[in-house]
């Protein structure tokens, strides 16, 4: 697959209107937090619920979650701070530019022999989320003849924290269950799986935020901020303003995850405009990465066949008479997650545009932020077919072209069936 030049025609004719007030820069006005996208850190938005039919009681629950918030992976951290250093050497920061040096090192500071580690903020996240999960169906955990929890994890150690501090907090309102957890390579391979042609998804991915970014976004009044007026000592230091303010921008959103002193980047640094406008290119990005995307869709849910199959698996064994389980966790990474939702078919994160047209329906912040989570919650009446609701992240959710029993809830004869044929359908 390749990205042709239509997508950024689309985007040209999206992001135009940015200065018009739509769903998401609304939204992002009202939160600055927001254009993070992917590293915003998670947001519990309370949700109506559907009563589930007469005499259906819960008594199983299917969950996936991905790690909360965490410190910036890799070199991330290090480019912005080099980038920062650099000029602040070079003596083109203006007092703003040096301000502005602080708080990336500030931030830096806390990422030092840390990065891609879990912040006190996202087991925090993981801790609410369970406890949440508890008071929703408190029937699950009380239940004497299923007291079994069984734990799937990714090894990579801010999964194996979230996955800590998740079921602590079971524990302290059920203390009466048995964990059981299992990690390992084995696992990163289930819970998130490596992408069909990882490359080409990479190279489409980074195409798409270059192309965005120098056409909407304008680093003039950023750079005029904190450089100089010596266009040619800039130059020499900062040849490219685009990537320069990418990389602090990118870097900045991760404050709200570590919740550094001084490192509130957002607020100061970047106007609002800019944030949007940012948002905008690295939201179609993190959509095209690992998303439902029109492009790279079918290799991206190509990839969740194994979990969504042990979510089949693991559900019909819980079913069973004599089965102890009341619980099913699964922890991750974003990765995992979009492509699951999208296998499934979930309306609303699994939903399939074109990756240039993302922002006008499809939300990072929303659809994929720290301690993003599935939960499938199965309930059963004597006599009757198991019936299934899904949430994500904590809000009712459907299954697109699978027709529910009654409200957003599904026989699980129909969901497994459902489920079956779209593991069929995404093969290479």
């Amino acid at each position: 697959m390749k990205l042709r030049l239509p997508v950024f025609l689309a985007a040209l004719l999206f992001c135009t209107g940015l200065t018009a007030q739509t769903g998401f820069e609304e939204l992002i006005r009202e939160n600055p937090d927001r254009a993070a996208g992917v590293h915003h850190s998670y947001e519990y938005i309370p949700a109506a619920e559907t009563p589930a039919p007469a005499g259906y009681k819960p008594f199983y629950v299917s969950h996936y979650g991905r790690h909360g918030s965490r410190r910036a992976i890799g070199r991330s951290a290090e480019r912005a701070f080099e980038a920062m250093s650099a000029a602040r050497q070079a003596g083109i920061l203006t007092a703003e530019g040096e301000a502005l040096y602080q708080a990336v090192d500030a931030l830096h500071e806390d990422h030092i022999g840390m990065a891609g580690e879990l912040t006190a903020r996202g087991g925090r996240e993981h801790q609410a989320i369970a406890s949440r999960l508890y008071g929703r169906y408190p029937r699950i955990w009380r239940d004497r003849k299923r007291t079994k929890v069984q734990v799937q994890s990714s090894n990579v150690p801010r999964c194996l924290i979230s996955m800590a501090y998740f079921t602590s907090s079971l524990d302290e309102h059920a203390p009466q269950l048995q964990f059981d957890f299992v990690t390992g390579e084995k696992y990163i391979d289930l819970l998130a799986h490596d992408y069909y042609d990882n490359d080409a998804i990479s190279a489409a991915g980074n195409t798409l935020l270059d192309s965005m970014s120098r056409t909407f976004v304008d680093p003039s009044r950023f750079m005029k901020t904190i450089c100089i007026d010596d266009p040619q000592r800039v130059e020499a230091v900062i040849p490219d303003p685009y990537a320069f303010m990418y990389q602090v921008y990118s870097f900045a959103g991760m404050s709200q995850c570590t919740e550094t002193p001084g490192a509130d980047i957002f607020d100061r640094f970047f106007t609002i405009d800019e944030l949007i406008a940012w948002y905008c290119c690295y939201n179609a990005r993190t959509y095209l990465a690992m998303g439902n995307s029109a492009e790279f869709g079918d290799n991206h849910l190509w990839a969740a066949r194994g979990l969504v199959q042990d979510f089949i698996d693991r559900a019909d064994a819980a079913l069973a008479e004599d089965s102890r389980v009341a619980a099913d966790l699964r922890f991750g990474h974003d990765t995992g997650i979009l492509p699951l939702t999208g296998l499934i078919d979930l309306v609303g994160p699994g939903d399939r545009v074109r990756s240039a047209d993302a922002s006008d329906s499809w939300q990072s912040f929303r659809r994929v932020c720290m301690g993003s989570n599935l939960q499938a919650v199965f309930f059963r009446k004597r006599g009757a077919e198991p019936l299934v609701k899904f949430y994500y992240n904590e809000e009712e959710t459907l299954v697109r072209g699978l027709e529910p029993v009654s409200g957003p809830y599904y026989s699980w004869s129909s969901l497994k069936d459902h489920l079956q044929k779209r593991i069929g359908q995404f093969t290479f």
